[in-house]
């Protein structure tokens, strides 16, 4: 969507009691897909109609991969928040339409000055509160070629990134979403040469200033085409491969084909082009393809004379009028014609009759009869475009306005993206808690399966240890998963840990993560001790301890109960504590040591011995 004029400021509502002539000033629609009264009743503002309301298909039996996102524009805030509230399971992330950037160091918050239906802060509450991540808008607020001068020179072009990065840390948003399209519409393809190469080493900048602080960069473009083929139509100053290594997300505008003349959106044909040439030169995953919430009717031919007040506007030729996709069949059925889905294409068109009557500039009695064409995306349309994500496996669909569509259309994208839904993987531990000896082999196992419990084999598993004094998870190694679902890994453990096993998020799989296990170390204790000496002699008992710390214990046995003679701690050189005693009675004495428990080892009691006083 060309949006650099105003964001769809041209909007017209073609409905049948509306009046619809190209040119007009619409006032853009705040309350076309009101919320839903149960799961939004937080919103603020008047509850919608039980008639009106948005309703999601109820829940699947796994979660719905997160294919969709878009556009929250400044005037349509209060259902487009709804939108996505209701349909969060399939959105991940939103962008408020909210920025323009209008010198090098300022930026206009166009959301401020357009008296929207919810409050920038309550906005960001109800998306956060939800874990959307925010990823608002900024378009190019300037003049012709003005931003490409800001960009050319190394001094603004710094003061553009710091002030973009500025707006994206103090608001605490994760990251940016770059519209700025006044290079493809505004600066002409002559300025493009030039233009390449200072945006290029901009969006370089920018991502790393972004990346320093984590925070994304999305990027919204035109259509770029692979240059081998020659085809035309292709704004190659955005300049995706050379962009490429710097962003987080490629949204593609795959709409506005047809504009001045009747015909497509986006026809599928052209979308796939695009979508093609994009992940050949970047991941899929970060490209999303471009959706329109909006149809256009065009005035192909007028018979009779038009009266005074539509006279400049009904007319062959004239710039079409922009409509809310929900309202197409509407439209089609009440003028008496059907839609016809044009499965090349992938979108419906109508054409149908409107009569205008009126009175002419004398004030004399006149009619005219405008034959028009009007193309928008439905369900089905939606759903063709939806199956490139599961045929590239790209990031997703974005659309151009989340307020706008049927809701039957969203739910379609819905159930399909329930049905892509990555599997969730549940991971266990099979021992949590483990005890060895030190220096001895401790096998850890890890087991993942499905929701119904089949194994999964053959998955990758990375097993992490953390140490007491550590908040830092630390790899150990990664190993594959057996028939049976289970992933093992030996250890030689020098002290005791806590560990954990993940698996990765993939295209068939969400992330996982066991619940945190812990090996106690138990440490080696060895007692040399004489048999047997000379009542008066010393009684040396030499305690050695692996590894070399803690502390031990000397006791001795008094009938059935064990009793402390002394205590101390080893030494960091050799492990060893010398006991030394001097017996005062001839006889045996039953005496053992044992070594205390720490937050790293578990506690150690040597076997008795017996040492005879002669």
């Amino acid at each position: 969507m060309r949006r650099y004029f105003g964001a769809l400021l041209t909007l017209l509502l073609v409905v049948p009691t509306a009046f619809d002539a190209q040119g007009a000033n619409p006032t853009p629609a705040q309350s076309q897909i009101p919320s839903p009264t149960a799961t939004i009743s937080n919103l603020p503002g008047p509850t919608p109609s039980a008639t009106n309301s948005i309703t999601a298909v109820p829940p699947g039996n796994k979660p719905a991969r997160k294919i969709f996102t878009g556009w929250i524009p400044y005037y349509s805030v209060r259902s487009s928040v709804a939108r996505v509230i209701a349909y969060q399971e399939m959105i991940g992330e939103v962008s408020p339409f909210w920025y323009s950037l209008t010198n090098s160091k300022s930026v206009k918050n166009q959301f401020t000055s357009a008296n929207p239906s919810l409050k920038m802060a309550e906005q960001v509450q109800l998306l956060r509160a939800q874990g959307i991540t925010i990823l608002p808008a900024i378009t190019d607020g300037t003049k012709k070629l003005v931003l490409y001068g800001y960009l050319s020179k190394e001094s603004t072009r710094k003061e553009v990134v710091s002030t973009i990065t500025n707006l994206v840390v103090k608001n605490n948003f994760d990251g940016i979403d770059l519209d700025l399209e006044g290079f493809a519409f505004v600066d002409g393809s002559s300025s493009w040469s030039k233009t390449k190469p200072v945006w290029t080493q901009f969006i370089s900048e920018l991502s790393a200033s972004l990346h320093a602080q984590n925070k994304l960069l999305s990027v919204t473009t035109p259509v770029l085409f692979d240059p081998a083929t020659g085809r035309k139509g292709s704004y190659s100053v955005y300049n995706w491969a050379g962009i490429a290594p710097y962003i987080d997300r490629l949204r593609i505008m795959t709409y506005d084909y047809s504009v001045g003349k009747p015909g497509p959106i986006g026809p599928l044909e052209w979308t796939e082009a695009a979508l093609k040439y994009a992940i050949s030169v970047m991941p899929a995953s970060k490209v999303w393809v471009g959706i329109p919430g909006y149809g256009r009717d065009w005035v192909t031919k007028v018979a009779g004379k038009c009266p005074k007040n539509v006279a400049t506007l009904i007319k062959a030729g004239a710039k079409a009028a922009v409509f809310d996709a929900a309202k197409g069949a509407d439209l089609a059925l009440s003028y008496g014609t059907t839609p016809i889905y044009d499965a090349i294409r992938g979108e419906v068109t109508f054409t149908y009759q409107k009569t205008y009557n009126g009175v002419d500039a004398a004030g004399e009695p006149v009619s005219c009869t405008a034959t028009r064409v009007a193309w928008y995306q439905d369900k089905r349309a939606y759903l063709a475009r939806a199956a490139f994500v599961t045929k590239y496996r790209i990031g997703g669909v974005v659309q151009w306005t989340l307020s706008q569509a049927s809701t039957d259309a969203i739910n379609g994208l819905l159930e399909f993206a329930r049905t892509i839904g990555p599997d969730v993987v549940i991971a266990t531990i099979k021992d949590k808690e483990l005890a060895t000896d030190y220096g001895a082999t401790q096998r850890i196992t890890a087991l993942f399966s499905l929701k119904d419990k089949s194994p999964i084999e053959n998955l990758d598993v990375i097993f992490q240890f953390r140490r007491k004094d550590s908040d830092e998870w630390s790899e150990l190694s990664t190993v594959k998963t057996s028939k049976n679902g289970a992933a093992d890994i030996d250890l030689v453990v020098g002290g005791s840990i806590a560990f954990r096993a993940i698996s990765t998020e993939s295209w068939e799989r969400m992330a996982s993560e066991t619940e945190v296990g812990r090996v106690k170390v138990t440490r080696s204790l060895s007692v040399q001790a004489p048999t047997y000496l000379k009542l008066g002699q010393p009684l040396e008992i030499l305690a050695k301890v692996a590894p070399r710390e803690g502390a031990v214990t000397l006791q001795t046995k008094v009938g059935t109960t064990w009793r402390d003679l002394d205590a101390g701690v080893v030494s960091e050189l050799n492990g060893g504590h010398l006991f030394l005693l001097y017996p005062k009675e001839r006889g045996f004495m039953t005496l053992r040591v044992s070594v205390a428990a720490n937050e790293k080892y578990n506690g150690s009691q040597g076997e008795p011995f017996t040492v005879f006083i002669r």
